[in-house]
């Protein structure tokens, strides 16, 4: 009922049922106007023949009849329906009609005398009505082709926006020189120029995912081998940590939306996600409360389910107020929560790619962290639930049972 091809063809339906109604009404009408006219034409030929009638002059009566185009019945015909009737003492008449016939039924004391002919009409009081709706319906068939024809390139630019909302834009060939025509060209420069600008900030990612690699491993092999390491060297070492994260978000936030990437269809437990998930911070131990609770079985990728786990952990780290979290597992979800102020906006907001709180503007990071765990739940078919209780950030990965 949504689409526009079925509006109409209920509008035009509506159109043509109330055209055909009219029809049928406008030629009963025209009929009763004939059966009317015939029926004083029969009146007055009665009144005409009624003195010879009477007379008992049947010979002129019948040279009248001939005249007047009637033919003499010697009954009744079958279903005929009485449209008028006059009659005293002595003498009745009756008109009748019976399909495309009138007739005239007299009677005299004992003797019965019934006449009828065709009635009577023209080629333009027969056809008129036709010659008035055909125009219409015709007219109105028309109309209703050409809607479609308009309608047929909105449905391709239709299907052409889907696939463009799902990463394949493509051109729609169109020749129209119409508004339609300009909407679709519309359509193909904006494609073209978002297609142009995904792809720069996809090599862009990509090249400084893969140059930014060699580099931090140098610096980190340099920063292993220092014995004597001050204050600022251990500061240092974290920034060398958190430009490692960056780069490994960004080339598994490429890797995940280039489309390439194939699904392990593996089963564990959950307990196996989170320990999996954990490895990453053994210098955050101390601050990581875990509570594996109900342990249940998960089928999916365990290397790409660690990352969304891990970047929620990571994320719940960073902003948590007394820099503690707490990691459990409860009716079929993961649930990481942490303390720390409510957002500043829907949850939605922040997990799109490079979406910050300017509040957190300080922190290290560029957003990538829960539009790739969206990513990730996406391409497994589980969904991330977001709740704010008692001053407290939960984040629950919830699993299909």
């Amino acid at each position: 009922m949504n689409s526009l091809r079925v509006k109409f063809s209920i509008l035009f339906g509506a159109t043509f049922l109330f055209i055909i109604g009219l029809w049928y009404q406008t030629n009963k009408i025209v009929v009763e106007k004939q059966i009317e006219r015939a029926k004083n034409e029969t009146m007055f030929f009665a009144q005409s023949i009624l003195p010879n009638y009477v007379a008992g002059n049947m010979a002129a009566v019948k040279l009248a009849v001939k005249k007047s185009g009637y033919i003499l019945l010697s009954k009744m015909p079958e279903n005929y329906e009485i449209v008028e009737t006059k009659k005293d003492d002595v003498l009745s008449l009756k008109i009748f009609r019976s399909g495309n016939r009138i007739g005239l039924s007299a009677r005299y004391f004992e003797d019965r005398f019934i006449v009828a002919r065709n009635i009577d009409s023209s080629f333009w009081e027969e056809s008129r009505l036709q010659v008035f709706f055909l125009p219409i319906i015709l007219i109105l068939a028309v109309f209703y082709i050409t809607s479609f024809t308009l309608l047929h390139p909105l449905k391709k630019l239709n299907q052409a926006i889907k696939e463009f909302a799902k990463g394949n834009g493509k051109i729609i060939q169109s020749r129209r020189k119409d508004e339609i025509g300009d909407i679709i060209n519309a359509f193909n420069t904006m494609s073209e120029k978002v297609s142009k600008m995904l792809k720069s900030r996809e090599l862009i990612l990509r090249n400084i995912g893969h140059e930014l690699k060699t580099p931090l491993a140098k610096m980190k092999l340099i920063l292993a081998l220092e014995k004597d390491k001050s204050e600022k060297f251990k500061q240092l070492e974290r920034y060398v940590v958190d430009m490692q994260k960056i780069s490994d978000n960004v080339l598994e936030f490429e890797r995940i939306n280039s489309g390439n990437i194939i699904i392990a269809n593996e089963e564990f437990l959950s307990e196996t996600l989170i320990f999996e998930a954990l490895s990453s911070f053994f210098d955050e131990e101390s601050r990581i409360d875990v509570d594996f609770g109900e342990n249940f079985i998960i089928i999916g990728d365990l290397r790409l389910l660690s990352v969304a786990v891990k970047n929620l952990i990571e994320n719940a780290l960073k902003y948590s107020e007394d820099g503690r979290i707490s990691i459990g597992c409860f009716q079929n979800k993961i649930i990481v929560k942490n303390k720390g102020k409510p957002l500043g906006q829907e949850i939605g907001y922040y997990l799109e790619p490079f979406f910050r709180d300017n509040s957190h503007s300080a922190l290290s990071g560029h957003g990538l962290g829960l539009s790739i765990v969206k990513e990730i739940l996406t391409l497994h078919h589980c969904h991330l639930e977001y709740d704010y209780f008692e001053e407290c950030h939960i984040f629950s990965i919830c699993f299909s049972i």
